[in-house]
């Protein structure tokens, strides 16, 4: 639970806890929403007078409760505000429009990004941004902002990639500067893996906001967003999630613990004689994604050796998991990510397994699931980024 805090200075904050009640309850009355928050029933009152007045509320029904005066239901108002995402990937860009219950009115995506020219690719990517915000058709003065997501790892301070083999040429670039001057709003730069787990909170609602969540991305490369009690952490430099040296201790170390990622994997098929086509290099990021869907697909037909690297993987990446949700107490295992829906027949079964193990922690359940924003979760989670960071009740004094 977030609590309110009756104090004239706060009134910012006691409505955000009004509203993230709501985000937990769903429709549900002022006596509740005075339950979740710990404020008073005419604090409560007035707070929500004020949000309809606003209009981040509507009021849907009123319920009779025997002799009483009759409940008033309300809800979050969906058009009240909007958000953009954008995911920076390196095959594909994609952009999202989401209103404020994480829905998406459009989304977009372009294929035109190049590793070794981040200008071009990011008058793509604001293009691409103001296409789908005119397309959308919404009132722009309620749009709240636009956040990008991109791999790491991150500078925090320049919203810069610092190293990556992916993206050679966008090192040291400030991608959050050159958006904000593309765009004319400032927009803040997260690391995909944060941004996922974030969104999930958002988009899913109910009992997740105030989960301790490991999300395992699965996208070109592989990493962990992690949420404390409803909190997503960013970490001391914004890197949080980073996973290499785990993932070293269960595979080979020569490969720096990259062996779960989809080049490797694919390496591994074309020395088995699986796939047929010539092999990619690692900046053919498009024969490369073909040719993992295809691993995954001769899989799934029944193909042994094809079955047997995924399935390795997915039991190496389960066991990761697990020494994670124990450092953290986790309760939630969210597996997500452009590749989840390819790799999930081999990847989920493996997880539920070794998170059913006995543990130090006693019998804990942790609920495996699969991720509530599809294939765009790096677009959708950073625009959650924007709402999370308007409308989570947190104190100033907390980053």
């Amino acid at each position: 639970m977030r609590p309110g805090a009756s104090l004239s200075h706060v009134s910012q904050y006691n409505e955000n806890a009004v509203i993230h009640a709501l985000r937990v309850l769903g429709p549900t009355s002022q006596t509740d929403i005075a339950a979740q928050t710990g404020l008073s029933i005419p604090a409560v009152s007035s707070i929500v007078r004020n949000l309809r007045h606003l209009g981040y509320l509507t009021e849907l029904r009123t319920e009779s409760v025997g002799r009483g005066r009759p409940r008033v239901i309300v809800d979050l108002e969906p058009t009240a505000n909007y958000a953009v995402g954008l995911h920076i990937d390196p095959a594909i860009m994609s952009a999202v429009v989401l209103d404020l219950r994480g829905q998406v009115v459009l989304d977009g995506t372009s294929e035109s990004i190049d590793p070794n020219d981040p200008s071009s690719s990011l008058d793509e990517a604001a293009n691409l941004i103001n296409q789908l915000v005119d397309a959308s058709g919404i009132d722009r003065t309620r749009l709240l902002g636009a956040c990008a997501a991109v791999p790491g790892p991150l500078d925090d301070r320049t919203g810069s990639i610092t190293d990556t083999v992916w993206l050679p040429g966008w090192a040291g670039i400030a991608i959050g500067e050159a958006l904000t001057r593309r765009l004319g709003t400032t927009v803040p730069v997260v690391k995909d893996t944060f941004a996922a787990v974030t969104g999930e909170a958002w988009v899913r609602g109910g009992s997740m906001i105030d989960s301790t969540v490991v999300f395992v991305y699965l996208g070109t490369g592989t990493g962990l967003g992690l949420s404390l009690n409803g909190e997503p952490v960013r970490g001391a430099s914004g890197n949080a999630g980073e996973i290499g040296r785990m993932l070293v201790s269960l595979g080979r170390e020569e490969l720096r613990g990259m062996d779960n990622d989809p080049f490797i994997l694919v390496q591994e098929a074309h020395e088995q004689g699986i796939l047929a086509s010539p092999p990619p290099t690692r900046w053919e990021l498009r024969q490369l994604e073909e040719q993992f869907r295809e691993l995954c697909r001769l899989a799934l037909d029944g193909n042994t050796p094809a079955e047997a690297i995924l399935r390795n993987a997915g039991r190496r990446i389960a066991e990761m998991v697990v020494m994670t949700a124990e450092v953290f107490d986790a309760d939630t295992v969210v597996y997500g990510g452009p590749n989840w829906v390819h790799v999930r027949p081999f990847y989920e079964d493996a997880a539920i397994a070794a998170l059913a193990r006995p543990s130090a922690r006693g019998p804990h359940p942790v609920e495996v699931l699969s991720t509530a924003m599809g294939t765009e979760v790096g677009a959708i989670g950073a625009a959650c980024a924007v709402l999370d960071a308007r409308f989570v009740p947190r104190l100033p004094s907390r980053r």
